[in-house]
């Protein structure tokens, strides 16, 4: 039931049944990490999301004695002004409808299963309610079971603080939709898998500049061509530290307090 290292293993799919059993019946939670197949311009992999929400969802599991379900590695398709959009090869994603249905279906049987306290950490932005028109579905299914399940949801980059602020962006903050494959994303993932990372691609675009409209079929001609929202060139792996761990204390305290 441990690591090499001493640590309480946390990945659920590592474990036999029989462990699983025993710690969701102790009152374990369980979380679900959310990304996608997603362009995160020319020096970042099409996992990007989902390596974050994983490696963020497995730190705080750790912290709290949770488990960490498979991680679901598409999420709804890219749009241009927090991704994108669709038209970068390998970018892969789920209609609206399959995503939900894809998370009601799990949950479902994660809480036939034994488990009571589920968690959501999406690393997706454009995932956000379709997690949560899957979640409500799955509720319906809790109360026909006479299942007492409870679902906690949250985007590990849910707030940006001050402080993070002052110390990434000392010439201005982009705002979260423009920060798709630049400073947070590129720092976190030197971080995390600094073999995934190819600084010599980065773009040093400036901010995107979209209307405040979409157009359908979208214009790709809006997105930067590197696919890069904002400029990645100040990244290092300290930044990502602290932005690991600023989400990690984000996901902790939600999971204390919506579990409490």
């Amino acid at each position: 039931m441990t690591t090499d290292d001493g640590t309480a293993r946390v990945r659920m799919d590592e474990m036999p049944w029989t462990e699983y059993r025993e710690r969701v019946g102790g009152g374990a939670i369980v979380v679900v990490p959310v990304g996608a197949t997603e362009q995160h311009g020319h020096h970042l992999p099409l996992g990007v999301d989902a390596h974050i929400a994983t490696a963020v969802a497995t730190r705080a599991a750790v912290r709290v004695g949770g488990v960490v379900a498979p991680t679901l590695a598409y999420g709804y398709r890219s749009q241009p002004r927090t991704g994108g959009g669709t038209s970068f090869p390998g970018t892969t994603g789920l209609d609206g409808h399959t995503l939900a249905f894809l998370l009601r279906d799990v949950l479902r049987e994660l809480a036939a299963g034994g488990a009571r306290r589920i968690a959501i950490v999406d690393g997706h932005y454009e995932n956000e309610m379709f997690l949560t028109d899957g979640i409500e579905l799955a509720l319906r299914e809790f109360r026909r079971d006479r299942l007492n399940a409870r679902v906690v949801k949250l985007r590990y980059f849910e707030e940006v603080d001050e402080q993070t602020i002052a110390l990434l962006w000392p010439d201005g903050y982009p705002g979260m939709a423009l920060e798709h494959a630049a400073l947070m994303e590129t720092s976190m993932m030197l971080a995390l898998r600094p073999d995934l990372v190819h600084l010599e691609l980065a773009p040093d675009d400036g901010p995107a500049a979209f209307p405040p409209f979409d157009v359908y079929p979208p214009d790709p001609s809006w997105v930067p061509p590197s696919g890069a929202l904002s400029s990645p060139s100040r990244a290092t792996p300290a930044f990502g530290e602290h932005l690991l761990g600023r989400s990690v204390d984000l996901v902790v305290g939600a999971l204390q307090e919506g579990f409490a």
